[in-house]
Order: structure tokens, then C-alpha cells, then sequence
């Protein structure tokens, strides 16, 4: 299985947001690092013109949930 430095290291932002949301499911001990992750590379894949639809496919959720998960968190919710 691989660790938090591992998905990291992963280039591709979507392959990346996937990963971390993986491991966030298998509890963790650093989920809201993964949490974070998760976001930055969905950011990166939606700036580069990936289609919301494809990287929802992707992760197995809807586009709103897509666009929830790719907000910035505030910190409240840390």
C-alpha cells in the first residue's frame, strides 16, 4: 500500500487526488494532510482544463462533490 509520501511523488494531479482519497478511507493518521492533497491536485487538474466530469468519473462522485472536494478547506473545518 502506498504511503503519504509516496502519493506525492505521483505526477499526474488526478492519479495523485485518487491515491490521497484512498488512503483517506483507509484511516490514515494523516487524513487531513491527504485531505489537502486531495484538494491542491484537484485544483491543478481543473486549472489545466481537465473536464469536472471526467476527474468525478474518475473518483467515483458527483460534480458537486467534486467542487467541494477541490475548495480550498477553511480553517474551521481542520
Amino acid at each position: 500500500m502506498m504511503n503519504y509520501e509516496d502519493v506525492l511523488k505521483v505526477p499526474d494531479p488526478v492519479e495523485r487526488a485518487v491515491l490521497a482519497d484512498k488512503l483517506m478511507w483507509a484511516d490514515h493518521p494523516r487524513r487531513l494532510e491527504l485531505r489537502t492533497v486531495r484538494g491542491i491536485a484537484l485544483r491543478q487538474a481543473l486549472d489545466s482544463g481537465l473536464e469536472a466530469e471526467a476527474i468525478a468519473a474518475r473518483l467515483v462522485v458527483t460534480v458537486a462533490d467534486l467542487a467541494w472536494m477541490a475548495a480550498p478547506a477553511s480553517p474551521a473545518a481542520a
